[in-house]
């Protein structure tokens, strides 16, 4: 049954635009939902979308992105909010304690923003926001354990996929060669290199392609078949069903402990059986001999897909379970299905 409609104004703050994974999985593509359920939400990012030019790099993208400071500066300061949606993104605490004078605070967050790299007080940072937010959404359960440290308690929500976006195409075959594939990023890629051997081992004994997507253009696995693809949004179902097996390797550390599993989601959205590193949140998401196969060592990542090339019926079997339970846990309608339960249940109640 549809829960009452929560009339409020939004405010939805993003560290990055839609070509920034978690803030167009985690927030921009809520937009739609939260419209539906009666709010109205002003959405500005922190920067345009990435540059394609030296020219965008180094003059309108600076430009671009001070307007956007100045923007969300003069919409936080005097805009007239009932619900500021804050996702990553890093906000001074002279402005936060403004904002928690007028409106209720969401913070959100799928990765270890914490963790100092070019900034190094982000520890602080994110826990003042902690501090302030009426309500924080985490990725993971091993997030939460920061927010813990910070006195408060998040309500953890999977990063969701459409798995009316991302599905088995209709009459798809399996490849004569098998295909294993992975998607991800630019900065991501590394963490290929934790099974550079035990595919080039498995090359010798079975007939495979290897398919990137989106990873850096200039690494390639020497004795496969490798083929790098790049990344759109459009064509995210079409290239994902390229794949016959998809594959996340981890190293285990404690921003990857942290990671929310969202490149399993996709794959299990496809009806794709996933081999994956124990880390994190995978453990709970990959059920072995189920939904696809968890691999620590060269061996065991042999195993796993060696299992999988030489028996199509097996793929088939696990595949069909990743997309019931794609379906079933990660969907985008399942998860925003949680958020606006808090929303309406311990926001709007706290407003009236």
């Amino acid at each position: 049954m549809k829960m009452e409609v929560c009339k409020a104004n939004m405010l939805m703050l993003t560290d990055g635009n839609i070509d920034q994974a978690s803030a167009r999985i985690r927030a921009i593509s809520y937009i739609p939902y939260f419209e539906s359920e009666g709010f109205s939400v002003c959405h500005i990012p922190r920067v345009t979308r990435r540059p394609n030019s030296s020219f965008e790099k180094y003059f309108t993208f600076p430009l671009i992105k001070r307007y956007f400071w100045l923007k969300r500066s003069v919409a936080l300061l005097l805009g007239n909010w009932d619900i500021v949606f804050i996702q990553r993104l890093l906000i001074s605490e002279w402005i936060i304690k403004k904002i928690k004078k007028k409106a209720l605070i969401i913070f959100d967050f799928d990765d270890a923003i914490y963790l100092p790299e070019k900034l190094h007080n982000r520890g602080r940072k994110t826990g003042i926001i902690i501090s302030y937010a009426d309500a924080v959404i985490v990725s993971t359960d091993f997030l939460n354990d920061f927010v813990r440290q910070q006195g408060k308690n998040a309500s953890v929500i999977p990063s969701p996929v459409e798995t009316d976006r991302i599905y088995p195409l209709p009459g798809k075959q399996y490849n004569k060669i098998p295909v294993i594939g992975w998607i991800g990023s630019y900065w991501t890629t590394g963490y290929l290199k934790i099974v550079e051997t035990a595919l080039q081992k498995l090359a010798r004994e079975n007939s495979f392609i290897f398919l990137t997507i989106g990873s850096d253009p200039k690494y390639k696995i020497e004795g496969i078949n490798h083929i790098i693809k790049s990344w759109s949004l459009e064509d995210e179902c079409l290239l994902i069903n390229e794949m016959d097996i998809g594959i996340m390797p981890l190293p285990d550390d404690e921003f990857t402990r942290a990671k929310g599993g969202y490149k399993l989601y996709q794959y299990m959205a496809a009806g794709i059986p996933c081999v994956a590193s124990p880390v994190g949140i995978n453990s709970s998401v990959i059920h072995n001999g189920e939904n696809g196969f968890l691999a620590s060592t060269e061996e065991e990542w042999i195993k796993a897909l060696q299992s999988l090339l030489i028996n199509s019926d097996l793929r088939e079997k696990l595949g069909k379970k990743g997309r019931e339970d794609a379906r079933k846990y990660y969907d985008r309608k399942v998860c925003f299905g949680k958020l606006i339960r808090i929303i309406k249940e311990e926001i709007c109640l706290q407003k009236n």
